[in-house]
């Protein structure tokens, strides 16, 4: 009976021990997967378009996805930029202005609208301005807009009696065809907290006009400087061709 007894309480000595090394493993293990810091949070990834291989200049965004020259692959935060094209459908009618090798991304400055897909206005012409990335909204002003265009008028005639530097409005609710630089606003940007947003330093604008605005715009370009600003509807435009200079703006309308 003693023997039995003893037995008992061996077998009970050796299950104790061995639950509590199980035990400690568990704990140790468990440790293992957390530093000091608490538990690790995965970094947040975007997806972005990417070259499958060395894309040419000049090779249309529909070429692109047709012939899987493109593709979608995910980078991180730290990578992104908000001028990376992040789904194929932005491709849709635009041409590639610069060589691309396999990798890299493709963003919204190696990209043009194709002239295939602009249409003119009927009775219309397109012409080409060239503003300062801020004169021309910095990035902010897309296709299908209107726009006020604006010139700051330095020279004139020596029969003017024109008080010069003056402003005057050269025309009103023109029709943008096409923007050289788009850039997202910071505020739609998923990182508008920590990230910048870079404003284009020139831009140049696609612009449908009629035949003695287009005129008008190749004089005022060569010899003025131009700014735009985008317009809504319902908006009462000052006077076309009234310039206004320091003498006038306290009298101006």
């Amino acid at each position: 009976m003693k023997r039995q007894t003893l037995i008992l309480v061996l077998i009970g000595v050796v299950l104790f021990v061995a639950g509590g090394g199980i035990a400690f493993a568990t704990v140790e293990a468990g440790n293992k997967t957390h530093d000091a810091t608490g538990p690790t949070v995965a970094a947040t990834n975007t997806p972005v378009v990417v070259a499958t291989r060395t894309i040419p200049a000049g090779t249309t965004g529909q070429t692109m996805v047709a012939q899987g020259l493109v593709s979608i692959r995910d980078i991180s935060q730290k990578q992104y930029s908000d001028v990376d094209i992040t789904s194929v459908q932005s491709l849709n009618d635009e041409v590639l202005t610069r060589t691309l090798t396999k990798g890299a991304a493709v963003t919204a400055t190696d990209l043009s609208a194709s002239t295939t897909s602009l249409s003119l206005p009927k009775g219309l012409q397109g012409i080409t301005i060239q503003t300062t990335g801020v004169a021309g909204l910095a990035g902010y002003l897309q296709p299908g807009s209107d726009i006020d265009i604006y010139a700051n008028v330095t020279r004139v005639s020596s029969a003017s009696t024109l008080a010069i530097p003056c402003t005057e409005l050269v025309m009103s609710s023109v029709e943008v065809l096409d923007v050289s630089s788009i850039v997202a606003p910071l505020g739609n940007h998923q990182n508008s907290l920590t990230g910048g947003r870079s404003a284009p330093s020139s831009m140049t604008l696609l612009l449908a006009v009629t035949p003695m605005q287009a005129r008008v715009l190749t004089f005022m370009s060569l010899n003025e400087t131009l700014s735009v600003t985008q317009t809504q509807k319902g908006v009462v435009d000052p006077q076309v061709g009234q310039c206004i200079g320091t003498a006038q703006t306290a009298v101006a309308p």
